[in-house]
């Protein structure tokens, strides 16, 4: 999926990491994946001590993309966060599987994304 969100930022999409953190120490899950430099805007829970699907975390995610919900999408691949999304205004794709997230994500962007989707490493699809 990082491959999919790098083709859309090229295109000109801005494009946002909102992640639930597993905490960040003993070792940092994020660290290795630049997403600072790959993404407009990060938003790690543990740094703000909220998470999904809490609705706030949703608000400040929109206000540091500088967009209103009904400019953005979420993905997500549990069910439960994406309500909290669409109450915002957000259009919402269930992310089970990378070609089929992809491919939706076209539909709705209105970009190309055809071969962002690699299988097996995790930080390259």
């Amino acid at each position: 999926m990082l491959n999919a969100a790098q083709a859309a930022r090229e295109a000109g999409v801005r494009v946002g990491v909102l992640s639930n953190s597993v905490g960040l120490t003993p070792w940092n899950l994020y660290d290795g994946y630049d997403l600072d430099e790959r993404f407009d805007a990060v938003l790690i829970s543990e740094h703000h001590r909220i998470r999904k699907p809490d609705p706030e975390i949703f608000r400040l995610m929109l206000d540091m993309m500088e967009l209103p919900g009904e400019a953005c999408v979420f993905v997500d691949d549990n069910r439960h966060y994406l309500p909290p999304a669409a109450d915002l205004g957000m259009e919402t794709i269930f992310a089970e599987d990378p070609k089929q997230t992809v491919s939706q994500l076209e539909a709705l962007l209105d970009v190309t994304l055809l071969g962002a989707v690699c299988g097996g490493d995790r930080r390259g699809g």
